[in-house]
């Protein structure tokens, strides 16, 4: 997701101007059905030029009329399983973001993109790699907030041991010289074909870690998990010098591989990564806390936000208007938006873990 480079072609290089259309949509994803309703949707529309006419009058309202009815032909209903689509327009473009929880449908029209849907859609999702592993060949998916898509990988990519063996099968059958048939004889036999195929297997092995770890690893240093079988899974982690490679999981590759399917294996592993992300947050708000860097006044929030001097922001989870967001709600956007501007994170969790408040900072450390 490229949601903090547009906020910056918003807020710092002014490339994209407002007023801005923030939508949100529900996604059907289930047994074929990948469109969103066009009731809905033909709502949201009306919904946002009463918004825009109430606010900025009727001039310039075709404009932007015309590129909302132009989403439904850029939109990819079926992206990874998505449950949700932000699309936030502005006077010169047109954004997508693909969420991988539920939100309301809501349409909201103001001076700034209102992203506040768009942080509790996503939060706690995890993003890593998924390296899918077997002596023939791999295959690689990226898990971007918790939503699964392949990864397209160069024709000189070795996907294939075949290939990059130069053998004439995975298994490179061994042709031996019988020697009258003894038993003995046949089981040396074996005994070299299975040196040759474990002999292949650590070789080929050893250059998908080696490409892994240059090529993916070393430049985005994300999570790479693998899905291989036990046997396979433990042979690849014996060879791996990659850094990035997750020892602890082991994914099972489904029978068939679909969005469907894809979800439902990794969702063990993505609820892990959520739980030990929200015990960072818990984690974070201590030290924060001992080392004087903690922030619950609003307006020591926003002046520091807007200086880029936040780490941090948590926002508690709250119900949000559908139409028309509250004084409070702009200013927690505002100050959201600053945040990942300037690099920091924005979550939005349980009030009760930050006991009760409503908005609450975390200083960079010094």
């Amino acid at each position: 997701m490229s949601l903090k480079n547009d906020l910056k072609n918003i807020v710092i290089n002014e490339k994209i101007s407002g007023p801005f259309i923030s939508m949100y949509l529900p996604l059907y994803p289930n047994n074929g059905n990948y469109r969103f309703d066009d009731t809905e949707f033909n709502s949201l529309l009306l919904k946002a030029k009463k918004l825009y006419a109430q606010q900025f009058g009727d001039k310039g309202w075709q404009k932007y009329d015309k590129k909302i009815k132009d989403t439904k032909n850029d939109i990819i209903f079926d992206y990874a399983q998505s449950k949700s689509l932000a699309v936030i327009i502005g006077k010169e473009a047109t954004y997508h973001y693909y969420l991988p929880r539920k939100v309301d449908l809501q349409v909201h029209v103001s001076e700034s993109p209102y992203i506040l849907p768009i942080i509790s859609g996503i939060e706690f999702m995890p993003t890593y790699n998924i390296l899918k592993i077997s002596r023939s060949g791999f295959e690689m998916f990226s898990v971007k907030n918790g939503l699964v898509i392949k990864k397209n990988l160069p024709k000189e990519a070795p996907t294939s041991a075949v290939k990059a063996l130069d053998i004439d099968t995975p298994d490179q059958k061994i042709r031996m010289e019988q020697r009258g048939g003894a038993s003995y004889d046949q089981f040396r036999g074996n005994d070299v074909k299975s040196e040759a195929e474990q002999s292949n297997m650590e070789r080929y092995f050893r250059i998908v870690d080696e490409y892994v770890n240059k090529h993916i690893s070393l430049k985005d240093h994300l999570n790479v998990v693998l899905m291989a079988t036990d046997a396979d899974a433990g042979e690849f982690k014996k060879i791996s010098h990659n850094q990035f490679l997750n020892v602890k999981y082991v994914i099972t590759t489904p029978s068939i591989i679909n969005h469907e399917s894809l979800e439902k294996v990794t969702k063990k592993i993505n609820e892990d990564f959520i739980n030990k992300k929200q015990q960072n947050i818990e984690q974070a708000i201590d030290i924060a806390h001992s080392k004087k860097r903690f922030l619950d006044n609003l307006e020591d929030i926003k002046q520091a936000a807007i200086e880029g001097r936040l780490d941090q922001l948590i926002i508690a989870c709250q119900d949000v208007d559908n139409e028309i967001e509250s004084e409070k709600q702009i200013q927690e956007n505002e100050i959201a938006i600053y945040t990942l501007v300037y690099g920091g994170q924005v979550t939005m969790i349980n009030q009760n873990v930050i006991n009760n408040k409503e908005i609450v900072g975390i200083l960079r450390g010094i």
